[in-house]
Order: C-alpha cells, then structure tokens, then sequence
C-alpha cells in the first residue's frame, strides 16, 4: 500500500511539473519569435548576437545558433569589421560545443583568440581564455584548462576593471583540481577565490565558492563544514531568486546523502533541484535534476521502478539540448537498474546505446562508464572471461591516474571472476587489493573469503616451489655467463680503440676541419648576401610595380571615370540623344567607364588586416567580369585557420593569382578557369588552370606578365610549376613553405 501511494504521489508531482513546463516553453517560443523578428528587421550586430545569446543561455538551438553566427560573419565580411568577426567565431563555437564537437569548437575558439591578441583586445582575449579552459574542464584534460586559466589571470591582473574575470577564472581553476581528484589543491584554491569574491562583494561568485567548497568537504568526508557550506550558499541563493544555482546546491546536498548511505533522505532536496530548474525552463538543468533523481531512486529498496520511470523521463530532454554526456551517465544508471531487477535483455539494449555515444564522444569518463556497466552484465551471464577483459581494463584505467571513490568493488568483482576460472593466485591479488583501498570498517566482512584465497594461493605456492628454485639457479647461470661475455666484448673494444688512436694523426686533422669550416662559412656567407641582394632588387622592383599600380587606379578612378561621366553627361544633352539615335554609343560609353572602374579596383592592393587570403581570392573570383561562354571556379582546403598565413604571403599570392587569370582572360579563350588554394603540413599552394588553347612554354617565357609573376614569387621564396601545351590550357602552381 506504502509504495502505490508512493507511485500515485510521484505521478502526481511529475503531470504537475509538466505543466509548468509546458507554460515555460510556451513563454520561451514568444521569447524567441520576437528576438528574431527583430534580427529579421534591424539586421545588425546587436539584434543577431541578442538571439545567439537567447539560444545560448537556452541551451537548445544549436544548428539556429550556427546561422544566426553565420550571418554576423556576413556582416563582418560586408563592412570589414573586427567586432562582427570576434562575434561571429566566438557564437559559431559555442554552437559546436552545444552539438558535442569539441573538435570544431576549440579550433573556433583558437582562431578567435588569436584574432583577439592580434588586435590587442585584451578583455576578448581574457573572456576567450577563460571559455577556452572551461570546456577543457568538461572534457577532463585538466593540465590544458589551468594553462588558460593562468593565462587569463594574468591578463586580468594587468587590468583592474576585469576583477570579476579574475574571481571567475580563479574559481574554475580550483574546479579542475575538484574534477582530477586533487581535493587539497582544490579547497586551497576555492579558499582564495572565496575570500576575494567577499572582499570584492560579488555575491554570485561567492555562492559558487560556497557550493564548490561543499563538494569539496563532501568528498573529504567533512560533515559539518559540507553542510555548513551548502547551507550558506542556498541562503544567499533564495534570498537573491537565483533559481539556477540553487538548484545545483539541492543536487549536490541529495548526493552527499547517497555517500553517507542515506538515499532517502536524498530524496527531498532532489525533487526540490527538480522544482527549481523547472521554475527556471533551462532544459539542460531540467535533464540534469531528472538525472539525479532517477540515480537516488535507483538505488533505494522499492522504488526502483520509479527511478527507472524517472531517468526515461530525463533522456527525451537531454536529446533535445544533445547533452550527450549526461545521455552516457543515464544509459549507465539504466543498465545498472535493469541488471539489479534481472531484466539483462532491456540492459543489453540500453548497453549497445551506451556503446554507441562512448565511441562517439572518445573520453575517458565515457569509456569508464561503459566498461563499469558492460563487465557487471556479462559477469550476470556467466561469461566470466570476458568479463574479466572489461574489469582489466578499467583497473588499468585508475592504475593510471583515473578517479573512482568504488575502485575497490572492481577488484571484488574481478576476484570472482578469477575465482570462477579457478585463478586462484590472481583472485588472491585482487581480493588484496580491494581489501587494501576499502576503509577500515569494511575489514571484518571480508577477512574470512581473504583467508580462503590466501589457503588456495600458498598451496599452489608450494607445489611450484621445486620448479621456482630450479628456475632460479638457472638464470643465475644465464646471468653469469651473459656478464662474462659482456665484459670480454667491453675489453676486446677498448684494446681495438686505443690501438686505431696511435694512428689517427689528431692535430693535422683538427687543423684540416678548421680550414675547411672557414672556407664553408665564406662560402655560406657570400651566397646569403647574393640571395639578400636578389631579394632586395626583387622587392624594390615589385613595390615599385606596386606603387605604379596604386598611381594608375588612383587615376582611373578620380580621373578618367570622372572625365568619362562628364562626358556622358554631355553627351546626354545633345538633341541626337533625345531621339534614341545615340543609344548604342552611350551604352558602349558605360561601358568603357565601367571596366575602367572594375580596372582600377583591381588594382588596388587587398586589406589583408580584415580578411584572409581564402576570403579575398573568393571575393576576386565570384566578381570577376567573364566573356559571354567562360565560367570561373574557386575552392580551398576546408577547417583551416587562414589567418596565420603571414600578410606579405597572402598579398603576394593575391598578386600572382590576379596576374595568371588576367592572361587566362586575355589569351587563352578557355570555357573554365579554375583557382584552388590549399594548405597542409604548412605548404601553401595555389593552382590556377584553364582549358583553353595553351601554349609552349619554351617559346614564351619573356612575357611581361610570365616574368612579374615570376618575380612576385621569388620575393616569397615561391616555387612556380607551369604546365602547358597547344590545345592543353595552362596550369600555374605556386607553392611555398608557410
């Protein structure tokens, strides 16, 4: 009777919380709709950064967050703005961290660091630093995260108006000792960071302090300061509506009670983090708290079948926000469940989920799981060998370094499955290890199946004893003579040297080397300078073709367009122009005017600060003038940060690729000309081709064209190939070492 009005209470509470739920979503698509009939209207920085910021706090949307981030990149590209970059790289990442590739998403937030540095932005750069460290706290690569805590910290200390990122930063770097098992290093760090957030009187981060330091006496089995801590911190939560924090405190108290063995006690401040993530409608937190429930529910005596409900309640909520990791830990308390009940089918299934996402996420915690919930099962099934595989392999695990306060439970259960195989010796050795990491109060349980083992294992000990001892003595033997013939080897060596060194005439030698590294030092030397002089002459022609450039598209520009506009206009004055019949003269007129335009535009050299070479070639090509029948094509190596090729390369191959395809428009009537930029192993190339009639290379070199390309790529340190033939088109590659 106690558990059905259990079971009818839970149901009630759960339709109730729905309900509210359902309100806050409704509220939430308002939301929503409204920011981006905004965005749609306005179309600038702040009206698409308020609705990334909206999908971001949410933490859904990730593909809509991915082209709202995309459109402000079109916007950077559009007005050439560093702001509108910075934004556009920053939102793009933090769509890939919502989606689970992290890949994508520090590469994002690299490239939007250095952009950062490379302008000075020191505030951009601190708040990138620390994103940067926090997600590398997530994925448990922790050396990484203290890297750009500290760096960020210290661009925060040379800035007083960043304190606030400084107490942030400081705070999450105690987190990744918490997260490495560190716990000392941890409470010594959140120590400090509570006291500056008190001094510096920011009440949010002082909360996080308090719930941090929690944990931390939680896991140090400090009673009194775990509670003392958590319960200051709600204070402060409750007396500031801060929901979202308070939420993650009552999860945290409900799982201090479950190590202490108190599941039901846990249970109330569980249902209560439930009620305040729903209050808040943030659908990751929302998950997170069904989670934990679940888990506590699991592992109390009749309600198992509540907690089960409770976790497939959980799983549509966490596919929504693809918080795949919290899906991993939700198969895995699923699994354990199931096994508990003896349900191994529906185990097995929720198992090949789990096998799944581990593979697909790639991180040790994922992986732990999944061996901790596979061995348990086919150990159930009698299948103690490759249980045993399982077991292994998550001892190898904590032998490396890897945290699990119930490390020892695997030894146990490997100790049975060595039993089972009549291992003896080996079941011994884990029982003994188990027994070592297990706290004293557990010592009486197990002594007596320790004593068995250790009967079995000395008995065995015995019977091998006559062959051991026979083994010994014939490796001393080995040993023995392996040194004998070492040691004559070393002697016969030594003797063969010194009598090789009375022939060796050392001081005619030395004196020979000397000699000819001096003579290879003049040598290197003069040919550095002759290089240094080919390159000076080579850069002080191209800027001089350059500044010339520059001349003749200030005078086409401000001049000759100028003088061709006024005579149109006049023209358009004459009593000829009334009666249409100078219409075709006129067009050929705005003709002429407008290549002359298009001309002088080519001719300026690109802003490179704002741009990258893969942006500007794409740009050129998309709006190049073609003949009527010519189409022109460009591609690049995809998922490279083109903004570390050096400015004075990427202006270089600007040139070259503006000269190959000017001559591919001039002489080689070709239906297509392609251009492909491509980057790997730091070689930078570029192909331009064309299918047209070509030429002979060995009867063309001496063009003007030919030779300032030729050029441009020597002032580099370039490799030109050129490849033609009559009727073959024309390939140019350039190619450098970046």
């Amino acid at each position: 009777m106690n558990v059905y009005m259990g079971l009818k209470k839970t149901i009630y509470i759960s339709v109730v919380l729905l309900f509210i739920q359902g309100i806050v979503l409704a509220q939430e698509n308002n939301e929503l709709s409204e920011l981006r009939h905004k965005a749609a209207k306005v179309k600038d920085l702040d009206a698409y950064c308020e609705v990334c910021k909206y999908l971001y706090e949410m933490g859904s949307g990730a593909d809509l967050l991915l082209i709202y981030a995309d459109s402000i990149r079109q916007l950077a590209i559009r007005d050439k703005s560093l702001d509108c970059f910075l934004e556009s790289y920053n939102w793009s990442s933090e769509a890939y961290f919502m989606k689970g590739d992290f890949s994508k998403g520090f590469s994002l937030k690299y490239k939007t660091l250095v952009l950062a540095e490379n302008a000075r932005r020191i505030g951009d750069a601190l708040i990138l630093c620390s994103d940067i460290g926090y997600y590398y706290n997530v994925c448990a690569r922790y050396d990484s995260a203290r890297y750009y805590f500290n760096k960020g910290m210290q661009l925060a200390e040379k800035t007083p108006l960043l304190a606030d990122r400084y107490r942030t930063m400081l705070t999450n770097y105690a987190s990744s000792y918490l997260f490495e098992g560190k716990m000392d290093s941890a409470l010594v760090y959140t120590l400090q960071a509570k006291e500056r957030s008190a001094a510096d009187k920011d009440t949010a981060m002082l909360i996080e302090n308090l719930n941090q330091l929690g944990t931390i006496y939680r896991r140090q089995k400090n009673l009194e300061k775990c509670i003392s801590s958590f319960e200051n911190a709600l204070h402060l939560c409750e007396a500031q509506n801060n929901f979202r924090t308070a939420a993650y405190i009552y999860g945290n108290i409900a799982t201090a009670y479950c190590d202490w063995k108190r599941p039901k006690d846990a249970i109330p401040f569980s249902e209560k983090a439930v009620e305040y993530a729903l209050k808040l409608g943030n659908h990751q937190m929302i998950g997170v708290c069904y989670v934990n429930l679940g888990a506590i529910m699991c592992n109390i005596s009749g309600r198992r079948e509540e907690g089960i409900a409770v976790l497939q309640k959980a799983i549509p909520i966490l596919e929504e926000v693809n918080n795949r990791r919290r899906l991993c830990e939700v198969y895995s308390y699923l699994i354990n469940a199931y096994r508990q009940n003896g349900q191994q089918k529906a185990a097995m299934d929720y198992l090949g989920k789990l096998d799944k996402l581990a593979h697909e996420l790639k991180t040790d915690v994922e992986h732990y799981r999944y061996y901790k919930s596979k061995a348990p099962l086919l150990q159930m099934g009698g299948r103690y060998a490759e249980a045993t595989d399982y077991y292994l392999r998550m001892i190898n695990m904590l032998e490396n370094g890897y945290r699990d306060p119930m490390d020892y439970e695997h030894y146990m259960r490997l100790a049975e499955c060595y039993r089972a195989l009549r291992k003896d010796a080996a079941a011994y050795d884990c029982l003994y290890k188990a027994y070592a990491l297990r706290d004293s109060s557990f010592h009486f349980e197990y002594t007596e199946q320790l004593s068995d083992y250790s009967v079995k294992y000395h008995t065995k000990e015995k019977e091998l004893e006559i062959i051991r001892l026979r083994k010994n003595e014939l490796e001393r033997e080995a040993e023995l003579l392996k040194r004998r013939i070492i040691f004559g080897s070393v002697l016969a060596l030594l003797v063969i040297v010194m009598l090789f060194m009375l022939y060796i005439r050392l001081r005619q030698q030395v004196r020979i080397a000397r000699l000819a590294k001096i003579a290879s030092e003049k040598e290197q030397q003069f040919l550095v300078l002759q290089k240094d002089t080919e390159q000076r002459l080579t850069r002080k022609y191209i800027d001089g073709l350059e500044s010339e450039r520059q001349r003749m598209a200030t005078e086409l520009h401000d001049d000759v367009c100028n003088s061709l506009l006024a005579l149109e206009m006049n023209v358009c004055s004459l009593p000829e122009v009334k009666d249409g019949r100078m219409d075709g003269q006129l067009k050929q007129l705005e003709t002429i005017r407008q290549r002359l335009r298009n001309m002088s535009h080519e001719l300026m050299p690109p802003a490179f600060q704002y741009a990258t070479i893969d942006e500007m070639l794409s740009d050129y090509v998309l709006h190049l003038t073609l003949p009527e029948g010519m189409k022109a094509e460009y591609s690049s190596t995809e998922g490279v940060d083109w903004h570390k090729i050096p400015q004075k390369v990427g202006f270089e191959f600007y040139r070259i690729v503006q000269e190959a395809v000017s001559n591919a428009l001039k002489y080689s009537a070709a239906s297509c000309i392609r251009v492909r930029l491509e980057w790997k192993d730091g070689l930078l190339s570029v192909l331009i081709a064309d299918d047209g009639r070509g030429f002979e290379p060995n009867k063309k070199t001496n063009g003007v064209g030919l030779r300032t390309l030729l050029q441009r790529a020597d002032a580099v340190g370039a490799k030109v190939e050129l490849d033609s033939g009559i009727g073959n088109g024309v390939q140019v590659k350039v190619t450098v070492l970046v």
